[in-house]
């Protein structure tokens, strides 16, 4: 899919900020259309990756861990609940607090979303060699901790 952002501009010209833009967004349609084909929201990966990891959590630790907002998460826990992904349980300890726990399908679910992410991000690097790849990641975890520390006024 060759795709145009700039009327006359080639990818090989674009700035590396547009570039890396792209591709990040050409790797989220893959990933997106990967978990729809089985059947999974983009939305829902990366909670059924989080609470895979630490299941027994409350909505409230679910939706701080990803930096979503509250009502983002209601909706999508709603509807990952109605497709029979995840249950809520209450607390024994503190009734106030209801915890998350996957299903057997959200399990089966999240095991399957794994391995379309892990194959999409196989293919993002593919054409790199293994010592490409380490250096690829060593320099955006480079320009992202560089980033941030612009962001936070360091």
């Amino acid at each position: 899919m060759k795709r145009t952002y700039m009327p006359g501009l080639r990818l090989e010209d674009m700035p590396t900020g547009m570039l890396l833009t792209h591709a990040a967004r050409v790797h989220m349609e893959r990933i997106k259309s990967s978990l729809e084909s089985c059947g999974v929201q983009r939305t829902y990966g990366p909670i059924l990756k989080e609470l895979s990891i630490n299941e027994g959590m409350t909505q409230r630790s679910l939706a701080g861990n990803m930096g979503i907002t509250a009502p983002s998460m209601s909706v999508n826990l709603q509807k990952m609940e109605s497709a029979g992904l995840l249950t809520r349980k209450s607390d024994e300890a503190d009734m106030r607090q209801i915890r998350l726990y996957l299903t057997k399908k959200g399990k089966a679910t999240a095991e399957r979303a794994d391995r379309e992410i892990a194959s999409a991000n196989e293919a993002l690097t593919e054409s790199l060699s293994p010592t490409e790849r380490a250096e690829f990641r060593r320099l955006l975890l480079k320009m992202r901790n560089s980033q941030e520390k612009r962001r936070c006024g360091e």
